[in-house]
């Protein structure tokens, strides 16, 4: 007795075919949705440094002022100008 060769149906493999196409797009929607939620992460980070370094920047320019580090350096650190005999011309 033979036995007589199975005949695929198409609508079964149509079936298969649109399972697996709606579970690709379903897994890629969900990795766009967690692409898009980490950009947010990072750009609100961004945002947070360059304010940072805004900041920083404007309190460098206060810390190294002439007159503030004058000032220092005779009131904190004791400084004086040099003396005629303490400055050495080569």
């Amino acid at each position: 007795m033979k036995s007589s060769p199975r005949r695929v149906r198409p609508w079964l493999l149509v079936m298969l075919l649109a399972t697996v196409l709606a579970t690709v797009q379903v897994g890629m929607a969900h990795q766009r949705l967690q692409i898009v939620a980490e950009h947010s992460v990072l750009q609100r980070d961004v945002r947070q440094l360059e304010d940072e370094i805004s900041r920083m920047n404007i309190e460098l320019a206060t810390l190294t002022r002439p007159d503030r580090l004058r000032r220092v350096a005779v009131n904190e650190l004791g400084m004086r100008p040099p003396a005629a005999m303490q400055v050495v011309h080569r």
